[in-house]
Order: structure tokens, then sequence, then C-alpha cells
């Protein structure tokens, strides 16, 4: 009994392993296995991520999904996923890829976990070595890519706005470089008035003086003499006339003073916002200006002596000083 109830139980056991194998071989032959070359292929380069998805390969035909993720020049991303479909045969490939207005054409091999593929268009041709993978390392691969074209659209966006800067220092540099031309010119015109109102000033004393004679020589004529009415004409002709010509001359000067307040006016609106983007950009060149504002101010301080000295002159008066 003990034989046969070891026989028996091992009987048992044997019919029991025999039953695993035979459900888990019916459960192999129910599972579909995907055929060699069925899968995802990814590439990438500094600024593109591609994948190629091989969805069935039935009797040499394949269909499947081409996607890229690309930054262009500008660092702006765009992406696309277009159906591809073609034949395999002996590993070689021939695929069409739509482009949205048509079909590219793509050739290659299978070679083992990776595509070697040539892709044509526009008379032109490249190869991509795609490496088995799958969806979430092309996931990593284009969020590499978004990552560069954000640096690449931050690099362009700062070489704008420095490039902007530099425009923006040089029209800031003119600027300052005429008004210092303009400035130090103002200041040497000033200079050459100042001179030029002394001679005005001696002018004035001479006219009198001629003045004084001609009417010294006027109350010494005889009005009743038969020439005596003409000569006096003639004396208040040429009195009114140097008289005149005094007029017009300090018109003149009224004139050019008039003219420099406005100047001054105009110039001192100028100079404070180009002295404030001075002090805020050091690499803006600002000693001329600097040198012209203090000569220009030297030199219209002693103008305004000068014409303080020709209004007296002018008005009869002598400037003790």
């Amino acid at each position: 009994m003990g034989t046969l109830e070891c026989i028996c139980s091992g009987a048992v056991a044997v019919k029991k392993t025999w039953t695993i194998i035979v459900l888990a071989a019916g459960l192999l032959a129910g599972c579909s296995t995907k055929p060699e070359g069925v899968g995802s292929y990814v590439a990438s380069d500094a600024d593109t991520a591609m994948m190629v998805q091989i969805t069935s390969i039935e009797e040499g035909r394949i269909n499947g999904t081409m996607s890229v993720v690309v930054a262009d020049e500008d660092g702006k991303t765009s992406a696309v996923t277009r159906p591809l479909s073609g034949t395999l045969e002996d590993n070689a490939l021939n695929l069409s890829v739509e482009n949205g207005t048509g079909l590219s054409l793509v050739t290659g091999m299978m070679e083992g976990e990776k595509l070697r593929l040539t892709f044509f268009g526009k008379g032109d041709s490249s190869q991509i070595v795609f490496a088995k993978s799958n969806a979430v390392e092309f996931d990593k691969l284009v969020g590499a890519t978004r990552h560069r074209s954000a640096e690449k659209q931050q690099e362009i966006e700062t070489a704008a706005a420095q490039k902007e800067r530099m425009e923006q220092r040089s029209k800031t540099q003119k600027s300052i470089d005429d008004l210092a031309d303009k400035l130090f010119a103002k200041a040497q015109e000033l200079q050459e008035k100042s001179k030029k109102i002394d001679v005005v000033i001696a002018s004035y004393h001479s006219a009198r003086d001629r003045i004084g004679k001609m009417q010294t020589a006027k109350r010494g004529i005889d009005t009743n003499a038969d020439d005596g009415s003409y000569r006096v004409g003639e004396i208040d002709y040429d009195i009114n006339g140097i008289s005149s010509d005094m007029d017009s001359t300090h018109r003149d000067v009224q004139s050019y003073a008039q003219s420099l307040d406005g100047f001054m006016t105009e110039t001192a609106s100028q100079s404070p916002w180009l002295i404030a983007e001075c002090e805020a950009d050091n690499l803006l060149v600002c000693s001329r200006l600097a040198a012209s504002a203090n000569l220009l101010k030297t030199r219209n301080q002693e103008f305004q002596i000068a014409y303080s000295r020709e209004k007296a002159a002018f008005s009869g008066k002598r400037n003790k000083s």
C-alpha cells in the first residue's frame, strides 16, 4: 500500500506538472508577438529631435508615423507628426512620408536595433541613423530640443538688446559730440564778439566826438548869411547819418545778445539729459562736452560784461571800470 500510494502520489504530481505546462503553452499560443522591427526609433542633433514609430509590418508592408520637433534660427520650436508607409524587403526599406503637400521619399536599411535612413527632397539628400528606443526617450530629446531653443531665443533677445543698446549709445555719443562742438564753436564766437564790442565802443566815442565838433561848428554859422541855412542843413544831415549808424550798430549788438540768450536756453535744455546719460553709462566719452560747457560759461560771462559796457557807451555813459 505504501508503494502504491507513493506511485499514485507521484502520478498526481506528474499530472499536475503536465497540466501547468499545457496551460502555459496554450496561453503562449494565444499571445501575439510583435514582428521584428516594430517599435520606436529616435535620433537627434543640436536643433532637432526625431522619432520613427513602426506600428505594423505585415507581409513586407510597413506602416507607422514620423515625428519631428525642430528649433529654427530664431529659437522658435515647431513640431509635426506625419504618417509613413512603405515596404521592407531583406532589411531594405522604401518609405513614403506625407509632408503636407505630397510625399517625401525615404530609403534605408534596418540594421538590428537601428534604422539607417536617407531622406530625399529639393534636389538634396541626408542620411540619419535612428536607434531603437521608446516614446519616453523621445520626450526627453524633445525637452532637450525645446530647452536649447529657449536658450537660443534668449541669446537672440540678448544680442538684439545689446545691439539696441549699442545703437542707442552711438546715437547718444553723437548727440554729446555734436553738442560739444556746438558749445565750443559758440564759445569761440563769443570771444570774437567780445573783442568786436571794444571796437564798437570805440566807434561810439569817436562818433560822439565828431557830432560834438559838428554841433560846435553849427553854432558858429551865421544863419543870416546866404549859405548859412545850407551849411546848417548839411551838418544836421551828417549828424543824423552818424546817429543812424550808431543806432544800427547797437541794434545788431542787441540782436546778437538776444539770439545768445536763446542759444543758452536751448543748450541748457539739452545738457542735463546728456550729462545724466554720461553718468549712467561710463562707456560714453563726455570730457569734451564738460570742457566745452565750462568754456562757453566763461566766454558768456565775458560777453555779458562787454555787452553791459556797450549799452553804457551807447547811452552816453562812461563805464568807470
